[in-house]
């Protein structure tokens, strides 16, 4: 039986799975600055000045790695053709690569909101963390689709 190759990206999909990361990643990186900023009796906010959301941004990276890679997974998981190795993972980092940056620049920089930060401290006082969270946005359908996992129906065997 000759197996096919998903070229095409699922935008449905991709957008679902996309806004489910970012929301919930946003959701529990404000709960994680929350707790923080009541540990460290410094009231909440976004501002790189601020000793908790110092102390977040390390985190942030890690909570979007695990969000990202898992979220890619799922993206490719419950479908039975493998995507193009090359193509489809790509285009999805690509895809929501371009998603990220657009929504952070509304919500954070062109919107006047509680959320509201100049364009000078979210893309300079932010770095690195800022441009490794939108690397690891980019690269996780990649990192997920070269692990195998995400196309194997079978147990992993051990090696004892």
């Amino acid at each position: 039986m000759k197996k096919t190759i998903q070229t095409k990206l699922q935008y449905k999909r991709a957008i679902a799975l996309f806004l489910l990361g970012y929301i919930g990643i946003a959701a529990l990186g404000a709960g994680m600055a929350l707790l923080l900023g009541a540990l460290t009796g410094s009231p909440p906010s976004i501002s790189t000045h601020n000793p908790s959301y110092s102390i977040y941004e390390n985190f942030l990276v890690l909570l979007n790695l695990i969000g990202w890679v898992l979220l890619s997974l799922l993206y490719f998981r419950s479908r039975i053709k493998k995507p193009n190795w090359r193509g489809e993972p790509l285009a999805l980092g690509i895809f929501w690569l371009a998603m990220a940056a657009i929504l952070d620049y509304v919500l954070f920089v062109f919107v006047q909101s509680p959320l509201y930060i100049s364009a000078h401290d979210f893309y300079m006082g932010q770095f690195p963390w800022i441009y490794i969270i939108y690397v690891i946005v980019a690269i996780s359908p990649l990192c997920s689709a070269m692990s195998g996992k995400a196309f194997s129906k079978k147990p992993i065997a051990s090696h004892n």
